[in-house]
């Protein structure tokens, strides 16, 4: 199941909004806004000119400042939100959300050393506070440092015991630890607490495909409810679909991802798949390798499969061409169309 554990692995991102970084998947429920893709930014000129005027007003006020700095990193100007953030902090550096929103800036500026420098200042002024805690519970995860990350999570659930997000870090915790049980029950607590988390949903659907459990499908279809057009969600129900006996409803599924994402090479690499493989039909699978390649011409991949869809088609011409082609993508790391070219040519 090689194309899921990529997947899994690719779901792992950094979302981060309202002074809080978050993992995810592509968001917690419907949406949270990440540094490229806020649903804030409609609304947030509007604000800004407000802003604008009260600051005139009141320059020396740094909750002005800091609610323009959040308007700011909603927009994606880093830098005009930091300046503000840091002009705050020079005013009064005794609230701790002013910290955590320069840390909110700097780790989306890739600077993790003085985003972790930030968090330490807010727990210095407040070792107890839960968004600190869970901000370096999470930073802690990206750096692997899973005891510290434990640490801050246990004392953020002694604030707030029903805190979804809480558990959905501890699952991921658990997860890159290898422990999958523990995950799956962190996940499972996580939409205990907040029914309509995506993030968990996908988890607990990637987690249950990896053991062929039919109970991904719930999984995928609650995060397909929440969020229908995320489209690794569609992903991750028809490829369990297709590895698990269903090559029909794969299709189907594969379709509708490529209704909100027409130019998915990965979707229309994986119908062919499924007509060359499951359903024997390799003048089918032409169409959507064809398809496949134009949207992504480096996918060795889908070359090698279209060399054999033409090889089983006995039109060795174009399969030796596209074993050329799936040897060339790889930089000649394919020996498996290196192996097919040679016997063709041996023929």
């Amino acid at each position: 199941m090689k194309h899921l554990f990529h997947l899994i692995r690719f779901l792992i991102i950094i979302i981060a909004a309202n002074g809080f970084l978050y993992l995810s998947s592509c968001g917690n429920k419907k949406t949270h806004p990440t540094i490229a893709d806020s649903p804030l930014v409609d609304t947030s000129e509007k604000k800004l000119q407000i802003l604008n005027k009260r600051i005139l007003d009141d320059p020396n006020n740094p909750s002005l400042l800091y609610q323009r700095a959040m308007v700011f990193y909603n927009m994606k100007n880093l830098y005009k939100g930091m300046e503000d953030i840091i002009r705050a902090i020079n005013m009064d550096s005794s609230e701790v959300k002013y910290h955590l929103l320069l840390a909110d800036f700097y780790y989306a500026d890739t600077r993790i050393d003085e985003a972790r420098e930030r968090i330490e200042k807010a727990l210095s002024l407040n070792p107890n506070d839960i968004n600190a805690n869970i901000k370096m519970g999470e930073l802690m995860f990206y750096l692997a440092d899973y005891v510290k990350m434990f640490t801050h999570l246990d004392i953020a659930l002694k604030q707030d015991p029903y805190n979804a997000k809480i558990y959905f870090i501890k699952g991921m915790g658990f997860k890159e630890m290898g422990d999958t049980n523990l995950a799956i029950s962190s996940f499972a607590t996580t939409i205990e607490q907040d029914p309509e988390y995506f993030d968990a949903y996908m988890q607990l659907g990637n987690l249950h495909a990896t053991r062929h459990n039919p109970i991904a499908i719930q999984y995928y279809n609650n995060a397909i409810r929440i969020n229908p057009l995320m489209i690794e969600a569609h992903y991750g129900l028809a490829y369990y679909l297709q590895e698990n006996g269903k090559p029909d409803d794969a299709i189907k599924i594969y379709n509708d991802l490529l209704s909100i994402d027409p130019s998915n090479a990965v979707a229309n690499h994986n119908i062919g798949y499924i007509f060359l493989f499951y359903k024997n039909d390799p003048a089918a699978s032409l169409q959507w390798f064809n398809r496949s390649v134009s949207l992504n011409p480096k996918a060795a991949n889908t070359y090698y499969h279209r060399g054999y869809a033409y090889e089983l088609l006995h039109d060795f011409e174009k399969a030796k061409e596209n074993y050329n082609l799936a040897i060339e993508a790889s930089q000649n790391q394919f020996p498996m169309a290196t192996e097919r070219l040679a016997r063709i040519q041996n023929k």
